[in-house]
């Protein structure tokens, strides 16, 4: 898996060269931000499955653009918009955790914390369609539908991420053989013995109990 992570974080570089070389200027600028993504996840040290989910969404979203996916068909929009959002809030909550020293949250704040951040995302999203189509490209899709469907879709996708990874955390708790809902056991005595309830058993403490003749 490690192997296919790396494989797939080295497909941003010749996507931008080839953009740049076969299509335009505006097609490689996309590539160039989905490289500084895939940067990204790597740093952000993220579970081999995740970092390529992120990174061959966020590449299918720039290809799309590249080959007019989005104008071909009509909901295609929408599916990059789920699926593009989801994995990046995942990918901002695994950061800020990383980077800001964010206490991994309990599975209804991760829910809750994962939603609000891919809201935030799609609306910042929304905001640069809409520069693009001003500043760089009138063909980019804006409209009031378009861009309630867009946030609409973006949100749908982050409230999934959040579902999902909360599982994928349990799972791999569980996994691990931490304990779901805190450890209250207690601490292993000297010998590290433990009796049924998890506190210290008597085996291996000295005998303190005075001899009598």
């Amino acid at each position: 898996m490690s192997r296919l992570a790396l494989a797939v974080r080295w497909l941003g570089p010749p996507s931008v060269l080839l953009t740049a070389l076969f299509f335009d200027a505006v097609g490689a600028s996309v590539m160039m931000l989905v490289c500084l993504a895939i940067t990204i996840t790597w740093r952000a040290r993220l579970p081999a499955a995740l970092e390529i989910t992120t990174d061959l969404t966020l590449l299918l979203a720039a290809w799309s653009s590249v080959f007019l996916l989005y104008e071909r068909y009509e909901h295609w929009d929408l599916v990059i918009h789920f699926a593009a959002t989801a994995v990046l809030a995942e990918l901002a909550i695994r950061a800020l955790e990383r980077w800001a020293r964010l206490s991994s949250p309990g599975p209804v704040s991760h829910v809750i914390v994962v939603s609000s951040l891919g809201a935030a995302l799609a609306l910042v999203w929304e905001y640069l369609e809409f520069a693009g189509y001003y500043l760089v490209d009138p063909q980019v899709n804006v409209g009031y539908l378009d861009t309630m469907g867009d946030l609409a879709a973006g949100h749908a996708g982050a409230v999934v991420a959040g579902i999902l990874g909360t599982w994928a955390r349990q799972w791999a708790d569980a996994s691990g053989g931490t304990r779901a809902h805190g450890d209250t056991a207690g601490r292993p005595d000297r010998a590290g013995h433990r009796n049924a309830t998890g506190n210290p058993s008597a085996t291996g403490r000295p005998d303190t109990t005075e001899k009598k003749d």
